[in-house]
């Protein structure tokens, strides 16, 4: 029989970081006498199974162990699951690993024990322990990106042209970009760790080098539409993206709306502000950038440059065109 409380972990992300965090957490879970299961990743995309069948198999409670991309995978297994909202699994985070933004956003304890508590309070009935939180849903065409430039072509036959593929849905939780931030995604996943907070900026300015504003279409759920250049779009859930970055600090990922925050095009010296100034929020206070909330939009690129990119969560996943709405209370989050 499956034990009601299965965690999901990559064992090799954030530098080792689950053999750091998991010591405190299996003495907290023994002390507390809470049946549980660990199970471990061994390829990517592999979370994201393990949750679904942990779902499927009737687990109570999948808890993602690691930051925001272990947490991404789990939140997909779940919403893919095919359970009916009564069946679903509550869902948790042990924060480890470099990135955990939303765990920032939403003020999650670290300490083993206090975590752990918060896990009993909800396997042995408290219906407050798990709060509903919005998830976000996107739409797009697959594609790779390498650096601030498309991937080389391909030595192999090739396959249907993106064009012709069909397009993909992906779930997130704590938000997605396209334009600038999904290049400086990839940047900061190829940056040594030590670097620390400083990851995000360092990434953004090397980024800046071979970086243009694009043109694009953005239609919105209330039926508006509009035109601009812009350096990024970011639909937040969550506050904080890119390990610390304070992209929107009024988003709440409970009141059924994205903070799309957007950045018009700007000079390359303003760029370089923006690297060190998003980290406190104080982007905000540029007239070049706007914050609009919204159910969903649709986006499209408009100046013929070729394809805009997409991460959500951190994570790279495709191309334009683009299609987001919010989930309202999509899933039950124990903190």
């Amino acid at each position: 029989m499956t034990a009601p409380l299965q965690f999901v972990a990559h064992p090799g992300a954030g530098r080792g970081a689950f053999a750091r965090a998991w010591p405190a957490m299996g003495a907290a879970l023994a002390a507390a006498g809470l049946d549980n299961e660990v199970l471990l990743t061994t390829r990517a995309l592999e979370a994201a199974d393990l949750a679904r069948r942990a779902a499927q198999d009737g687990a109570r409670l999948v808890v993602a162990v690691g930051g925001d991309g272990t947490l991404h995978e789990v939140v997909n297994g779940l919403l893919t699951a095919d359970l009916a909202p009564e069946a679903m699994p509550a869902v948790g985070l042990v924060p480890a690993g470099r990135g955990s933004d939303y765990a920032r956003g939403l003020r999650l304890p670290r300490d083993a024990a206090t975590i752990v508590a918060r896990f009993r309070a909800y396997l042995e009935g408290d219906t407050a322990a798990a709060h509903p939180v919005d998830a976000g849903e996107a739409t797009f065409r697959p594609a790779a990106l390498i650096a601030g430039r498309p991937s080389p072509p391909s030595p192999l036959p090739p396959d249907p042209t993106p064009a012709n593929m069909a397009p993909v849905v992906r779930y997130f939780i704590n938000g997605a970009g396209i334009g600038f931030s999904p290049f400086v995604a990839q940047r900061t996943s190829r940056f040594p760790a030590r670097l620390g907070p400083y990851l995000y900026t360092a990434a953004g300015l090397l980024t800046i080098i071979d970086w243009r504003e694009r043109g694009v279409q953005l239609h919105w759920a209330d039926g508006t539409t509009e035109e601009r250049a812009v350096e990024s779009v970011e639909l937040a859930l969550g506050q904080y993206e890119g390990g610390g970055m304070h992209v929107a600090p009024e988003a709440d990922p409970t009141d059924g709306l994205f903070d799309a925050v957007i950045i018009d095009a700007v000079s390359r010296r303003e760029m370089t502000t923006f690297a060190w100034r998003v980290r406190s929020g104080d982007h905000l206070r540029s007239p070049r950038v706007s914050v609009r909330r919204s159910p969903g939009v649709v986006i499209s690129v408009t100046d013929g440059r070729g394809p805009v990119y997409l991460q959500a969560d951190g994570e790279l996943l495709g191309r334009d065109p683009f299609a987001f709405r919010v989930l309202p209370a999509a899933l039950r989050f124990v903190w």
